[in-house]
């Protein structure tokens, strides 16, 4: 079974600069009950006012037309109107230096950029950022925003010296920590991305992200108390994020409450219906406790929701291949290596649907791409072996299965596959000490004290072999129907 690491979903974080500020009175039209009510705190009053002082169209107060501008512009992003926003900010904009300092100037081009960002103007929001950097290099939202469209676009070096330049100019703006943070999750720096999410949480321990982000960060880490731990806190802090229910139940799946997990991966789900991830992600819960055909009805929606998504297909596949459904296991595998020629796992499965079905030389080819992908899996040379033996090839058997034991010297299965292709080619010595070593590694392993008792009589060790033989039976009374080999 795979198991998929969700994206960060808060990775990067857009900020808006303050543009609705004070203004200053100058010797034209505009009274001065507007000028203050501009810049007052009543938004309605504020826009009304500031729409009077710009259309009364005083040439000689440009820098109070370019403030009442900045001011109703930020007023109208804060309500959610972009085009007005967009509008204002436009004109503000082309009035230039003459009516608005640099700073002041450069937040405006921030803002802009925040709103042509929120309606996927990608490239006309990056220049806005940058121009804003132009005018202003201490304008840290200026590098946050920048980094969230260079992450979105997969730039993260990039993104990362950004973030890097943000810190630098304001290391107590939590939002910036946290997208720091995200961009070290990423890259699997869970140290730098806990110290930056925990340097997040003490400027801000309302930061629900934070906690998330941490959480994270100590789940890829291996340490399942303290991100479960994290991500009820992000829980409590934010009740109603889809996201936070989902990493609270990545959590709980991870410290092995997999019930727990699933009723979390449930409520998420109940919040966002059309999240394929956690919809694959209930599946994976579902199959490791068991219940596979949850299991599978989840793992189809999600292939429902997202046709190429392969590796819900894989864990469809394996929960078919527990299931004994040998076909629509093969199915499903082959779906995913369409999907993904590379996907290493999905031939080690189908191989051994294959293998179960009888298709031996289907079976084998499946298992030579896997280990052609990844020489170093022990377990493709392991059932690349094991189909060399059945088919007769000791020889190759051996080989193949001291590969296995090369990359692996705790894999049982391949200490008695190779001691039964020593048993097979008759050399018994060889045999023995093999199984031995299965056994020692696996005390309940029927079948190895069963090869071995073999072996022993074939040696003539008559006692050996009569304690092997009831020992394999008390573990597995099956054995006594077995026909001798």
């Amino acid at each position: 079974m795979r198991i998929t690491k969700l994206a960060v979903a808060f990775a990067v974080l857009l900020s808006a600069t303050t543009a609705h500020g004070q203004m200053t009175a100058g010797s034209g039209a505009a009274g001065i009950a507007d000028i203050e009510a501009c810049s007052g705190n009543d938004p309605a009053k504020a826009v009304t006012a500031c729409t009077r002082i710009i259309q009364s169209r005083n040439i000689g107060q440009p820098d109070l037309i370019a403030g009442a501008l900045r001011n109703r512009g930020f007023l109208y992003q804060s309500r959610g109107d972009l085009p007005r926003a967009i509008g204002d900010y436009d004109a503000a904009i082309k009035l230039g230096q003459a009516a608005t300092p640099a700073p002041a100037l450069a937040r405006v081009y921030v803002n802009r950029g925040l709103l042509r960002a929120a309606r996927g103007e990608d490239a006309l929001a990056q220049a806005d950022n940058d121009a804003a950097i132009a005018l202003d290099p201490k304008v840290a939202s200026a590098y946050l925003n920048r980094s969230a469209l260079e992450m979105k676009h997969g730039q993260q070096d990039k993104a990362l010296a950004d973030l890097n330049a943000a810190v630098n100019l304001d290391s107590r703006d939590s939002a910036i920590l946290v997208s720091r943070g995200a961009i070290y999750v990423n890259r699997g720096d869970v140290d730098r991305a806990i110290a930056d999410f925990t340097a997040a949480i003490s400027v801000n321990p309302a930061d629900a992200n934070a906690w998330r982000g941490r959480g994270l960060a100590y789940q890829r880490k291996g340490d399942s108390a303290h991100a479960s731990a994290d991500s009820a806190e992000a829980l409590r802090l934010n009740p109603n994020s889809a996201g936070a229910h989902l990493q609270h139940a990545m959590a709980l799946r991870a410290s092995g409450d997999p019930e727990r997990a699933i009723a979390e991966f449930s409520r998420a789900i109940a919040m966002d219906p059309g999240d394929a991830a956690a919809i694959k992600a209930r599946g994976d819960a579902y199959l490791a406790t068991g219940h596979r055909d949850l299991a599978i009805a989840d793992f189809s929606q999600a292939v429902a929701l997202e046709p190429r998504f392969g590796d819900a297909y894989v864990n469809r596949g394996a929960a078919y291949l527990a299931k004994a459904d040998w076909d629509h296991a093969i199915t499903d595998f082959g779906k995913a290596i369409e999907m993904n020629p590379s996907q290493v796992v999905a031939y080690l499965d189908r191989g051994q649907a294959l293998t179960a079905r009888g298709d031996q030389d289907l079976a084998l080819a499946d298992f030579e791409a896997a280990v052609r992908l990844q020489p170093d899996s022990a377990i493709a040379y392991r059932n690349r072996a094991f189909l060399e033996h059945a088919k007769g090839d000791n020889r190759r058997a051996v080989v193949d299965y001291t590969k296995a034991l090369e990359l692996d010297r705790r894999d049982e299965e391949a200490w008695r596959g190779r001691g039964l292709s020593h048993l097979d080619a008759h050399d018994m010595d060889a045999a023995i000490a093999d199984l031995s070593q299965a056994i020692a590694l696996n005390g309940g392993d029927a079948l190895a004290f069963h090869f071995r008792s073999k072996a022993y009589a074939a040696k003539n060790d008559l006692r050996r072999a009569g304690a092997d033989d009831s020992e394999a039976i008390r573990l597995d009374p099956r054995l006594a129907q077995r026909a001798s080999r």
